[in-house]
């Protein structure tokens, strides 16, 4: 098919037709951006992560000056829980090599990583040290400790 076509002559080569880079996206959101790179990897025989957990997410937390790391059942929930419940907005997505291990880059707002932490909102509506740490470990977590 392709042999059948003339080729170019010297004079009639067509210049590449050039297109402007297309624009960022741009935030509706004021503030100043705070970049926040999620890597995703599979559990490991180590991990302390609840029953049905596909994948865990860990990132950096300026406010908490550590790493966060959280257990979930899908991609799509750990991007819903970014998105919806943090409000930051997914600008890239890529698989890395091997089952659930991607790399996710989000745009956040610096005050994002102000809010109360979940400790604090339950501390805040009563509830002790103690009884906040047990109920964020979790009832499969109780069962192994007895």
């Amino acid at each position: 098919m392709l042999e059948n076509l003339e080729p170019f002559k010297p004079g009639e080569v067509p210049a590449p037709v050039l297109e402007p880079a297309p624009r960022l996206l741009e935030s509706e959101r004021p503030g100043r951006v705070h970049w926040v790179v999620v890597r995703t990897r599979p559990p490991g025989t180590t991990d302390r992560v609840p029953a049905g957990t596909v994948l865990v997410t860990r990132f950096w937390h300026p406010r908490d000056r550590s790493w966060s790391e959280n257990a979930f059942e899908s991609l799509d929930h750990a991007l819903r829980l970014f998105v919806d419940e943090s409000g930051w907005i997914l600008r890239q997505q890529q698989a890395l090599d091997g089952p659930h291990i991607y790399e996710l880059l989000f745009e956040a707002r610096r005050e994002d990583f102000s809010r109360p932490s979940t400790e604090q909102l339950l501390e805040d509506v009563g509830l002790s040290p103690q009884d906040v740490a047990k109920l964020l470990k979790g009832p499969d977590q109780d069962q192994a400790a007895e």
